[in-house]
C-alpha cells in the first residue's frame, strides 16, 4: 500500500482551516469552520482527540471504535466552544478511513470518501448539506447545486450540538484500488468526472495529490484544499462472505457523547 496527503489554503483564504493525518492504518480529513481562527481549532483539535481515542481503544469493533471516537471529538469541541467566547460557533466536518480486515469509513459533513475502482471513480460518503437535501427532495438538480447560494450550509459537523450522528460503512478492498479523502475545498471546485480523469491519468500517488490540488488552485482557490489518497497494491482486507444476491447494509448511528 501507498498513501500521501497534501493540504494548501487555496488562493482566496488568509489561512487554512482543514487538517489531515494519514500514517498507513488511519486516515482522517477534517475542514474547520468557524470566526478567529476557530476553525483551525475545531479541525485540529478533532483530529487530535480522535485518534488519542482510537489508539486507546483497539479493543474495540473497528466501527465502534470510529463512532465513539468522532463522538469524543464532537463533546470536545462542543465543551470548548461553550466555555471560550472566541470559539464559539465553530465546527468541523469529519471524513475518516480505518484499514484493518476491512476498510471502515466514518464521515460527518461535506468532505467526502471515493473509491476508485478499474477506472470508475465512486462517491461513498454522502454530504450532510442542505443542498444535497434539496436535490434528493427533488427541489433542484445536482448542476444547480453547485452554483446555490445556500452550497455552504452544512446540516451535520462536530462542535455544534452534544448530540451527533455518525455515518458508517465498510467494504472489502481489492488490489489496485485508489480510496481518495478530500474537503470540498476540491469538489467544489472539480466536477467528479475531472477528479476521476485525474486520478485515473496519474498513477503516482503524491503526485496524484499534487496534480489535484493545482487543478483546484486553477479554478480559483476559493476554498482550503486537502487530499489523501491510498493506493493498494496488494489485497490488505479479506472479502466477506454473505448470502448470494445481498448486500451488506450501512450502518447509520445516532448517540450522544
Amino acid at each position: 500500500m501507498r498513501y500521501a496527503s497534501l493540504t494548501e489554503k487555496g488562493r482566496v483564504r488568509d489561512n487554512n482551516e482543514d487538517s489531515c493525518f494519514s500514517d498507513g492504518r488511519v486516515f482522517v480529513v477534517a475542514d474547520g469552520m468557524g470566526g478567529h481562527r476557530a476553525g483551525e481549532v475545531a479541525s485540529s483539535t478533532a483530529v487530535e482527540v480522535f485518534l488519542h481515542f482510537e489508539r486507546d481503544n483497539r479493543g474495540l469493533d473497528p466501527q465502534d471504535r470510529i463512532r465513539e471516537g468522532i463522538l469524543s471529538a464532537n463533546l470536545e469541541l462542543y465543551k470548548q466552544a461553550r466555555s471560550d467566547p472566541r470559539l464559539e460557533g465553530m465546527g468541523t466536518t469529519f471524513t475518516c478511513a480505518l484499514l484493518e480486515e476491512e476498510v471502515c469509513l466514518g464521515h460527518v459533513g461535506d468532505s467526502r470518501a471515493y473509491r476508485w475502482r478499474g477506472g470508475e471513480l465512486g462517491l461513498l460518503t454522502r454530504d450532510h448539506s442542505l443542498v444535497e437535501r434539496m436535490v434528493r427532495e427533488g427541489y433542484i438538480t445536482r448542476l444547480e447545486a453547485r452554483n446555490h447560494p445556500q452550497r455552504n450550509i452544512i446540516l451535520r459537523a462536530l462542535g455544534v450540538s452534544d448530540e451527533l450522528e455518525v455515518d458508517l460503512d465498510s467494504y472489502a478492498a481489492l488490489p489496485g484500488d485508489r480510496l481518495l479523502l478530500c474537503s470540498d475545498g476540491l469538489t467544489g471546485s472539480l466536477e467528479d468526472e475531472e477528479i476521476n480523469h485525474i486520478v485515473t491519468e496519474v498513477t503516482e500517488t503524491e503526485a496524484c495529490c499534487r496534480h489535484l490540488v493545482d487543478a483546484a488552485n486553477d479554478r480559483g482557490g476559493f476554498d482550503n484544499i486537502t487530499v489523501v489518497l491510498i493506493d493498494f497494491e496488494g489485497r490488505v482486507a479479506r472479502e466477506t462472505s454473505r448470502p448470494k444476491g445481498k448486500k451488506k447494509k450501512r450502518r447509520w448511528w445516532r448517540g450522544r457523547s
